[in-house]
């Protein structure tokens, strides 16, 4: 059943956000296909990107401000405000990602697990379009 989902070793986060980014995604798509992973490694799983974001929204921004973008590129001042409004975003994001966890450790069943996956699916697809757009590794968003 599993046999067409990317390997990831769920007890091994990356530290590196990007690459945690890219994990957390593979974990998320193998809840889809009901993976079945202890309910504490899915937990752990969670809180490290819940760890791994809220450094990257905390980190070396004072006051919350991104840095404004490169004089000269496209978007240079709105971009700079809307990433930054993203991180607001990514608070709000990682609450529900919570709450999906905590339907999951309430009633732990292959519905609820798939819910958190495809969730799970959505922030990380997001995460690595913001870091794309940060100038991150990111692998470049996709073009909707």
């Amino acid at each position: 059943m599993l046999g067409s989902a990317p390997p990831v070793d769920i007890r091994h986060p990356p530290a590196d956000l990007d690459a945690l980014i890219e994990w957390f995604d593979r974990v998320a798509y193998r809840l889809v296909l009901l993976e079945e992973y202890p309910l504490s490694d899915v937990e752990a799983a969670v809180a490290a990107i819940d760890r791994g974001v809220r450094a990257h929204l905390d980190a070396d921004r004072p006051g919350g401000i991104l840095p404004e973008a490169s004089a000269g590129t496209e978007g240079s001042g709105w971009q700079s405000a809307r990433l930054g409004d993203d991180h607001e975003r990514y608070r709000t994001s990682l609450e529900q990602l919570r709450w999906f966890l905590a339907v999951v450790q309430k009633e732990d069943h292959g519905g609820h697990r798939q819910a958190l996956g495809q969730y799970a699916r959505l922030v990380a697809e997001s995460l690595r379009r913001h870091r794309a757009e940060e100038g991150g590794s990111g692998g470049g968003a996709r073009k909707p």
